[in-house]
């Protein structure tokens, strides 16, 4: 599997992370993600804490999030200051 292009992010938490609907964990879990496994990153917003960490970021593939607490970035990921993503223009 080829690494993802910039901004990617990789789970550092040995539990992995959960795939959330929204920025929360009080929102639905979507799916998960294992230990050590590479994502492209679309934007990040401010939202829960978890850990003193409040950066969720939205995945580049899939319109979910991650709590960036349990994800290490790479590239510079922007800022959102909406929740939901854009409509993809076409």
């Amino acid at each position: 599997m080829s690494r993802p292009s910039q901004p990617f992010g990789t789970v550092v938490s040995t539990a992995g992370v959960n795939l959330r609907q929204y920025p929360s964990t009080d929102s639905s879990v979507v799916g998960n993600l294992t230990h050590g496994t590479e994502i492209g990153l679309h934007s990040k917003v401010h939202a829960q804490t978890i850990d003193g960490n409040s950066i969720w970021y939205l995945l580049r593939d899939e319109a979910v999030w991650v709590a960036a607490r349990h994800v290490d970035n790479t590239g510079e990921v922007p800022l959102s200051k909406d929740v939901h993503p854009a409509s993809p223009q076409g």
